[in-house]
């Protein structure tokens, strides 16, 4: 795409150049697709990325409320299968179309929910899971360094203290900092502190299989199980890594489009995201069903010496800000897009800053959130596999991969993603499906679940059903040009 192609009109060299200028800068905040030649990662930037979004405490309690329900031997099993499934779906339907045109994710989805549509997409899925998650994230951060200050001195940690308070608020404004200078800093970011948090993980491992063996590991029971049935216990292990490899779909699209090409954008979340998250989580699983204690930050203070601890959780505290940059960083460019046009007016770093504002009450007046985070995870993947079901089904089934890059991006009153005033009611209508499926096998509230969850899942059936839904009421009822533009109807 050309200077020529995207004005309409012959320009002087220095005219190009300016607007060329301009171009790049809308492109890197997600106002127009990236050209190849302006994206920055190839495929071992984009892994250790992918690496130092999943490597992050998340990771730890991820694996420790599995150990809640199975032993080690079960629980390993749930972490794979779980994440294999939610990561390869979720990548399948967001980073294979921003890798392939470099379109921001939720500029991507007009093509699924129409523009209005997308906006809501965004509320739900976004706006307020990430600022559920920088206030969670942010006080993982104040626990760690308050463990660390406390083995340092020899006092006793304080998880509701002030110094987690004053931390957690250091965290934001260092997250809000790094994303204000834009996507480069967060690249140089991940490529220093990916490498070390791997080498990290490997650490811990050697040191907890210094204390116990491998069959002692094995053999170890659940901590707390809350079911008699051992396989519905190991189902719902299953559910939460789900929920955990679904929960990547409002980022991971908005960090592929950084990426040179198709394969570079899907693979490394495999190798990436999966492989470091799994690491993450066993980890945490090994360490809390051997120290009795779901909650990284404790027994990170048990499981080595002093020394060995305050590296740990430096370390840990640290990936939380490398997690927290990214998914400020993919937020922000989607909100710029589906916002209205006094948002798109905010200067960068001011709309980064507003968009911290909620997170910073929470850390400062609802701590607590930090306790049910495992509640809040798994009610995303009632919301996240049904989207990466529609998401599937249009781009690789209806549209057979091609987006009209000019619609999505240009006027959409009277452009082929108009649909019924900016919503496409097929997608949203698909997408309420696969969440009242999910609700109805599996309330992550209370647990309660019917008898095909213990087979099935939540999470798969809301993903077909939601997928299948949309498939087929677009081939009975989008016809026109106005509503998608799908081919053959």
């Amino acid at each position: 795409m050309t200077t020529e192609t995207l004005s309409g009109t012959h320009m002087s060299p220095s005219a190009q150049h300016a607007s060329s200028n301009g171009y790049a800068a809308a492109a890197e905040r997600g106002d127009a697709p990236l050209l190849p030649s302006e994206r920055l990662w190839g495929f071992k930037e984009f892994t250790f990325a992918n690496s130092a979004l999943a490597i992050a405490t998340w990771a730890f309690l991820i694996g420790g409320a599995v150990g809640l329900f199975v032993g080690p031997k079960e629980g390993i099993a749930a972490i794979v299968i779980g994440n294999i499934f939610g990561v390869v779906l979720t990548a399948l339907a967001t980073t294979v179309m921003a890798g392939r045109y470099g379109v921001e994710q939720f500029i991507g989805i007009r093509s699924q929910f129409g523009h209005n549509g997308s906006r809501l997409v965004y509320l739900l899925a976004v706006i307020v899971l990430t600022m559920g998650w920088l206030a969670v994230l942010a006080m993982m951060f104040g626990r760690s360094i308050d463990g660390l200050t406390a083995l340092a001195t020899g006092g006793t940690a304080d998880p509701t203290g002030i110094k987690v308070a004053i931390a957690a608020v250091g965290a934001i404004l260092l997250t809000w900092y790094i994303v204000a200078r834009g996507p480069t800093s967060i690249k140089v970011f991940n490529m220093i502190v990916s490498p070390l948090l791997v080498l990290l993980m490997i650490g811990m491992l050697w040191l907890i299989f210094r204390q116990h063996s491998f069959a002692e590991l094995m053999g170890m029971e659940a901590l707390d199980p809350p079911f008699e049935d051992k396989r519905l216990n190991f189902i719902i292990a299953i559910e939460i890594n789900m929920a955990a490899g679904f929960s990547w779909w409002p980022y991971i699209g908005n960090l592929a489009r950084l990426t040179r090409n198709e394969r570079t954008a899907f693979w490394p979340n495999i190798f990436g995201i999966f492989g470091a998250a799994v690491l993450g989580e066993i980890v945490g699983l090994l360490a809390a069903v051997s120290m009795g204690d779901s909650d990284p930050t404790v027994w990170m203070t048990q499981i080595a010496g002093v020394g060995v601890g305050i590296v740990a959780l430096g370390f840990i505290a640290f990936a939380n800000v490398t997690s927290m940059a990214n998914i400020l960083y993919t937020s922000i460019v989607g909100l710029r897009q589906v916002g209205t046009a006094g948002i798109r007016k905010i200067g960068w770093g001011t709309l980064l800053f507003a968009f911290c504002i909620i997170p910073l009450v929470l850390v400062l007046a609802y701590p607590q959130m930090y306790d049910g985070f495992f509640i809040f995870l798994v009610w995303t993947s009632a919301l996240n596999s049904a989207l990466a079901g529609i998401g599937i089904a249009d781009y690789f089934f209806l549209r057979r991969q091609r987006l009209d890059l000019r619609a999505l991006h240009g006027r959409q009153e009277g452009g082929s993603f108009q649909f019924l005033g900016g919503f496409n009611p097929i997608g949203l209508f698909a997408l309420a499906v696969g969440f009242v499926i999910y609700v109805w096998l599996f309330n992550p509230q209370t647990l309660d679940n019917v008898t095909a969850f213990r087979y099935l899942t939540a999470s798969l059936p809301s993903c077909v059903i939601a997928g299948l839904v949309h498939y087929v009421l677009t081939r009975v009822f989008a016809k026109g040009p106005l509503w998608g533009n799908y081919p053959g109807n």
